[in-house]
């Protein structure tokens, strides 16, 4: 028939056959050459310029003045610490001072300024200073020919700097001492804290607040940036998030996480040619990071990549392996240690023993028997010839022989002692080797796929569209599956989607993989606390404390299992869990809990304890000033009643239970009210 395809008469043998060629391609250069990493750092710092850690200085006569100005301050400072250290005990508060005995201090401060060399080394701090005012206000950079046109110009050099000095002292000094600026209280891992708490509490602005103030205090600092960026992105603030990740890459160009979510930030914003360099620069800044190559592999899944994806997975692949293999050998090693250590102690003890031993027999050795395959010479003058083992050897090497099967059994047959067929039982056959070769050692299997790497890290900085994409992976993965990781983490993700039912779909999944597992009651806690479901919350949180292991995250269970026992007016219970809050990681709520449950127990001390340390970690909560007002109008304590509770109302106390309560005790006490 016309238009048939001719039948391929070769290639049919092998269809009918069932055998098939493999041939194995190897390319001398990439198909679609992948681009060095000069060229993706060129790129990123096109899109994002990298950003000094220090300014630059611009010069020029208004600075030259200005850094005259705060040099003037920064030795009359020292000066004025000098003269404290020598007269600070001379003075007296009604004591009059004569003009001779101010002479008489002046000459003795510039005598110790001078003998000490102190002098010149302000002379010297100042000099720097007053050559920049020269070459920047007055334009001079070349020596005077005339010596009368030189002494004109030091003339109204002096005078300027005479004047300029007055002003910067003018500025600086004060007729009272300014109190230094305290040391701030929290640092910033505190503060990081303190955020995550606020944003589990669903308290955003609170949240803003801390990770604003960590910015404000280091803003050269990249993680202050990325941490922001990463609450922004949390609550869909995409815009302000951009922001922040590109200053934390503008800071740090090879800031490995700034770069993958900057990729993530730009892939929402459909920006995709951009977010493919950032993706491609984060590999390049760590080419063994498994992370980096997934998250490259899931942009390009998102993007409709196929190849670019299955090459980032390969390759991530191929990195989990080989951190498989070397936990495996290292553990191996550990174990290998282990064990000549204990046969080493074994033979010491061996040792001592047979010691003690011989010891008690008085130190003589049994005779030795000699051995089987050894010739004994005969004694002399005996007319037999010496014995030889070997002689009916034979014989008693086919018994041992014999014997060796009988205890092996018919079934087991050594290696290399099969006949040929058609050979005689006597003929002789060739030496084979019989020794078994140690068994090979079965390839390592990675605790976890390449996409449970990225969901853990994808879940903690809340990049929710990634989030799930990693997710339908380690579902398809032959490493991963529908495991109780998987549910865990996927129930994660409904929890900061406010999916509650799914979430707890989830964790029932993941109860019938691992029955206690702490993360998944934890999660389970949650989930029951979130709709209010508190009785079961608690049974929840209580089963989470009492297993052997810590969940990944305990202080959020701590303080709503407290928070639980003060509803139910468990107030003992509920100080105890709020104590171990503190213990692991202290906070304003924390410490502020165990002051509510002591107030209650009639424990007005170390209720005052508690909330003094609370108002430390943060002075602007009003449920503390709240308390603290209460326990000063219980002391008997007017004053410190009526401040306290002024603070709490001018930061506008929301719980009206609690402004309630105060009432009636002001009322009760007469006191505690500026209104009355």
């Amino acid at each position: 028939m016309e238009g048939q395809a001719p039948v391929n008469v070769e290639g049919q043998q092998y269809v009918e056959a069932k055998s098939y060629v493999m041939l194995e391609i190897c390319l001398a250069h990439p198909l679609i050459p992948k681009r060095p990493a000069e060229e993706l750092a060129r790129r990123v710092a096109e899109y994002i310029p990298p950003r000094p850690l220090f300014p630059k200085r611009t010069d020029g006569a208004v600075r030259s003045v200005e850094d005259f100005q705060n040099q003037v301050a920064s030795v009359a400072n020292l000066i004025l610490d000098e003269f404290r250290d020598q007269f600070g005990d001379d003075f007296k508060p009604d004591d009059t001072e004569t003009s001779e005995a101010m002479e008489s201090r002046r000459q003795k401060l510039i005598y110790e300024l001078n003998s000490s060399g102190k002098y010149f080394a302000f002379k010297e701090q100042l000099k720097h200073a007053v050559v920049k005012i020269v070459r920047e206000k007055y334009l001079r950079t070349s020596t005077f020919e005339d010596r009368q046109e030189l002494q004109t110009f030091l003339s109204e050099l002096y005078v300027y700097l005479i004047d300029q000095m007055h002003v910067a002292l003018g500025k600086v000094l004060a007729l009272e001492d300014q109190p230094p600026i305290p040391e701030p209280l929290t640092d910033s891992a505190q503060l990081k804290h303190f955020a995550r708490e606020a944003e589990v509490n669903d308290n955003y602005e609170l949240a803003t607040k801390y990770y604003q103030e960590r910015i404000a205090r280091n803003k050269n600092d990249p993680s202050h940036w990325f941490d922001y960026g990463t609450f922004c992105l949390y609550i869909n603030d995409i815009t302000k998030a951009e922001e922040c990740f590109k200053e934390c890459i503008a800071i740090d160009q090879k800031h490995l996480h700034g770069l993958l979510l900057y990729g993530v930030v730009c892939t929402l914003q459909q920006r995709h040619e951009a977010a493919e360099t950032f993706f491609e620069a984060a590999t390049c800044v760590d080419p063994k990071s498994i992370l980096a190559w997934t998250m490259l592999g899931l942009f390009y899944d998102a993007v409709n990549n196929e190849i670019g994806a299955e090459m980032a997975y390969l390759e991530a692949n191929k990195l989990n392996q080989s951190k498989a293999v070397a936990i495996a050998r290292a553990s191996r090693e550990d174990e290998q240690a282990k064990e000549r250590e204990a046969r080493g102690q074994e033979a010491e003890e061996k040792g001592e023993a047979d010691g003690s031993h011989a010891g008690d027999q008085g130190g003589l050795a049994p005779p030795q028997q000699p051995h089987p395959d050894i010739k004994q010479p005969s004694p002399p003058g005996s007319d037999k010839p010496p014995t030889s083992a070997r002689s009916g050897g034979q014989r008693s090497m086919s018994d041992r022989r014999q014997s060796a099967t009988r205890r092996s059994g018919n079934t087991t047959i050594s290696k290399g002692s099969h006949h040929k067929v058609g050979s005689q039982r006597g003929s002789p056959q060739p030496h084979e080797e019989t020794e078994e070769q140690p068994p090979r050692e079965p390839t390592p299997v990675p605790a976890c796929s390449i996409y449970m790497h990225a969901i853990e890290w994808l879940l903690e900085v809340k990049a929710i569209p990634f989030t799930e994409r990693a997710l339908a992976h380690e579902l398809l993965s032959p490493v991963g599956g529908p495991t109780s990781m998987y549910h865990i983490a996927f129930a994660r993700l409904k929890l900061q989607k406010k999916e509650t039912t799914d979430a707890e779909e989830s964790l029932n999944e993941a109860l019938q993989f691992d029955y206690q597992n702490p993360d998944a009651w934890a999660l389970m806690g949650h989930v029951k606390y979130m709709i209010g479901d508190t009785e079961n919350a608690k049974d929840c949180y209580e089963r989470t404390i009492s297993f052997l292991h810590d969940a990944s995250e305990m202080h959020s269970i701590y303080l709503r299992l407290a928070s639980i026992y003060l509803q139910d007016q468990r107030f003992q219970d509920a100080k105890n869990v709020f104590l171990m809050a503190c213990k692991k990681s202290a906070s304003c709520v924390s410490w502020l809990g165990v002051g509510i449950a002591c107030y209650r127990l009639n424990e007005l001390g170390e209720a005052e304890d508690a909330l003094s340390e609370a108002n430390i970690l943060n002075n602007a909560d009003p449920e503390v000033w709240a308390y603290l007002s209460l326990v000063c109008l219980k002391t008997g304590r007017q004053l410190e009643a009526e401040q306290a509770y002024k603070y709490a109302i001018k930061l506008n106390l929301q719980d009206t239970d609690l402004l309630n309560e105060i009432q009636s005790v002001q009322q009760q006490v007469g006191f505690g009210n500026p209104e009355f």
